[in-house]
């Protein structure tokens, strides 16, 4: 008598590596593709922004004009600019504006003006954006640093008060 002998298949356990691949692959490429969609938020103008206190920092708006001084600009005051677009008249700047308004009427506008920019420039866009029907606007500025705070007679928060006026040199009598 013959005993057969048995014989068992093992299963050998396989990780098979192609979908794991693909997958990471595919993650690779999304993070790629999101990665260029993001959007320079103004355009690399070199201004000098004015400080101060209790600066709020806004989301981006839809439409960011920058006043700069100086030579140039249609004006002869220094250029202005509609996000990377230089103006080249205020009739110019009140067709953007009005074509901004149109397209969304609770447009929003962030006006960046440099430092040295008159007053009077800066109230000219003001009334230029109020007149197309745009009321919601912001103003760039720099948030003042904590120890340009205090005043030149005051003691900056941490230190003491001097005990007098004039201190006199270590070593030196009254």
């Amino acid at each position: 008598m013959q005993l057969r002998k048995r014989t068992t298949r093992k299963v050998k356990a396989t990780l098979d590596m192609t979908p794991m691949i693909d997958v990471t692959f595919q993650l690779i490429i999304f993070f790629l593709l999101s990665s260029t969609f993001v959007v320079q938020s103004s355009v690399p103008i070199d201004i000098d922004m004015p400080e101060t206190e209790g600066t709020v920092t806004h989301e981006k708006k839809q439409l960011t004009i920058t006043l700069q001084t100086g030579p140039g600009g249609f004006d002869g005051q220094g250029g202005v600019y509609a996000d990377e677009a230089e103006i080249k008249s205020w009739s110019e700047l009140r067709g953007i504006l009005q074509a901004l308004r149109e397209r969304d009427a609770e447009a929003q506008l962030l006006i960046r003006p440099d430092r040295a920019v008159p007053t009077e420039r800066l109230l000219r866009v003001l009334g230029i954006a109020n007149v197309c029907g745009i009321t919601q606007y912001s103003i760039a500025a720099k948030e003042i640093a904590p120890d340009m705070l205090t005043g030149p007679d005051e003691p900056a928060s941490g230190t003491p008060a001097p005990e007098s006026a004039n201190p006199a040199s270590p070593g030196q009598g009254p």
